[in-house]
C-alpha cells in the first residue's frame, strides 16, 4: 500500500510539473514513462487473467487502481501542444491533427481500464475485462504510434 501511494504521488508530481512547465521534453518523458509503467503493470494482470500465475486479489486490485490513475494523468498532461517535436518519439503527427479521434481512442482505453479496475477483485470478471485491453491498445497504436523513433 505504501509503495502504491508513493508511485501515485510521484506520478502526480511529474504530471503537475509537466503541466506547469509545458516543456515538450517533460510531456514526452511523462507519456513514455507512463506507457512503460502501463505495460509493466498490465503484464501481471494479464498473466493472472490467463491463469499463467496464481490470482492474487490484492495485487490485481492494486495494479488495476494504479493503471487507471496513471493513464488519466498521462492523457491529461502527456500529449500537449509542442510535444510532437523536441525529442525522440513514436507519436504520429495524427495525434495532433486528428485530436477528436485521438481523444476517442484515449477514452476507449480509459473505459476498458475502468472495467478492469471494477473487475479486479474477481478472477473470472478480470479475465473477461482483460480481453478488451489488447484491442484498445492496438486500436490506438495502429493509428497513432509509429513503429520506430523519429
Amino acid at each position: 500500500m505504501k509503495l502504491r501511494f508513493l508511485a501515485i504521488a510521484a506520478l502526480a508530481l511529474v504530471s503537475t510539473l509537466a503541466q506547469a512547465q509545458s516543456k515538450p521534453e517533460d510531456m514526452i518523458r511523462l507519456r513514455q514513462g507512463g506507457m512503460e509503467l502501463l505495460t509493466r503493470n498490465l503484464g501481471p494482470l494479464n498473466a493472472m487473467a490467463k491463469g499463467d500465475v496464481p490470482y492474487n486479489k490484492e495485487v490485481a486490485v492494486q495494479k488495476a487502481d494504479f493503471v487507471n490513475a496513471l493513464m488519466v494523468e498521462v492523457f491529461a498532461a502527456g500529449f500537449g501542444p509542442g510535444s510532437d517535436k523536441g525529442w525522440q518519439t513514436r507519436a504520429k503527427p495524427a495525434i495532433w491533427t486528428e485530436g477528436d479521434n485521438f481523444k476517442a481512442a484515449q477514452d476507449k482505453l480509459l473505459g476498458v481500464l475502468k472495467k478492469v479496475q471494477a473487475s479486479a477483485g474477481d478472477p473470472a470478471a478480470l479475465k473477461t475485462a482483460m480481453g478488451d485491453v489488447g484491442g484498445a491498445c492496438k486500436g490506438c497504436h495502429d493509428n497513432y504510434r509509429d513503429s520506430g523513433y523519429h
